[in-house]
């Protein structure tokens, strides 16, 4: 299905204020260089749909305030994200209030890389990161509890380059069939809930599950668009549980309406669903939203009787 852009650099496309940050290539939600700079997509939107967030970054508004949102769900209100730079020197101070918490992920000076189980004859297989690591830390600096936030847009298919070339000029783009604003051969990449997003996750999972400290599980921020195919592929009868360990609690947000010019939309939070890893697991490898049987014996038949 074709595709336009809907913010570009943090704004409508064309909104001044949104070319001055395409001319330095800058990111305005977390005030730093852009992770697509050639592209300068933050959402894109496909005919009538509403419009789907493409970017991690876009996430990030107000000061990670999503981050702020699933912290007061798992430790409650009060508690005040801290960077681990900041939790130092209020340890070396005595200051720390008991409130804090530490934050480990991109964009706050510290980042968690969890090493991958291997064979005593493997060569070193790295490790994979966690998004988020979220601390609650005691007066006297010491861990209480941890979670985990995995953070999730989706990837795109075909391009929409020619778009963000007129953008960049700063003219409209016209499409082939003469619409303007015109629209893309590019596309959502939907078979990555499969291929990707759910094995990590289940994987992810389970390996917090096993963590003595992490008794809230883990959570998984991402687009209501995102979150209603994640529901569309394991089901709709996983049972719902409250937040404890070993479970993904999984939280939607959405883009605000449309805003004047000079102005970002807002990020709204969505649906928030909490259930267990296993029940995930098995949904995955147990799917119920199957096609009819005999549906390849059916597009077979019609194709040889061609």
């Amino acid at each position: 299905m074709p595709a336009r852009i809907v913010e570009f650099f943090g704004y409508a496309p064309l909104d001044p204020a949104g070319l001055v940050n395409a001319t330095a290539r800058h990111c305005p939600f977390v005030d730093g260089p852009c992770i697509k700079p050639r592209h300068g997509a933050c959402s894109l939107e496909q005919g009538a749909q509403s419009p789907v967030i493409i970017c991690p970054n876009r996430l990030y508004a107000n000061g990670h305030e999503i981050l702020g949102d699933i912290a007061i769900q798992a430790f409650g209100a009060g508690v005040a994200l801290t960077s681990a730079a900041i939790i130092a020197d209020l340890r070396s101070t005595q200051s720390l209030t008991g409130n804090e918490v530490a934050v480990f992920g991109k964009y706050w000076g510290s980042e968690l890389s969890i090493p991958q189980p291997r064979a005593e004859d493997d060569d070193d297989v790295g490790g994979f990161f966690i998004d988020y690591v979220l601390a609650r830390l005691r007066q006297d600096g010491s861990m209480a509890e941890f979670t985990a936030v995995e953070i999730q847009t989706i990837d795109t298919t075909g391009s929409y380059i020619e778009q963000s070339q007129s953008y960049f000029k700063g003219d409209a783009f016209t499409d082939s069939r003469g619409n303007t604003p015109g629209w893309s051969t590019a596309g959502l990449n939907w078979a990555n809930v499969s291929k990707r997003i759910l094995p990590q996750l289940i994987y992810k999972g389970y390996v917090l599950r096993r963590e003595r400290l992490c008794g809230k599980g883990l959570f998984f921020a991402c687009p209501s668009a995102v979150l209603r195919r994640v529901r569309a592929r394991l089901g709709t009868k996983m049972l719902e549980y409250p937040i404890a360990a070993g479970t993904i609690t999984f939280q939607a947000y959405d883009l605000g309406p449309p805003v004047d010019a000079g102005l970002q939309r807002q990020l709204v939070k969505g649906e928030t669903f909490t259930t267990t890893v296993e029940q995930v697991a098995y949904a995955f490898v147990s799917p119920v939203n199957l096609p009819d049987m005999g549906v390849y014996e059916k597009a077979i038949t019609a194709a040889l009787a061609r």
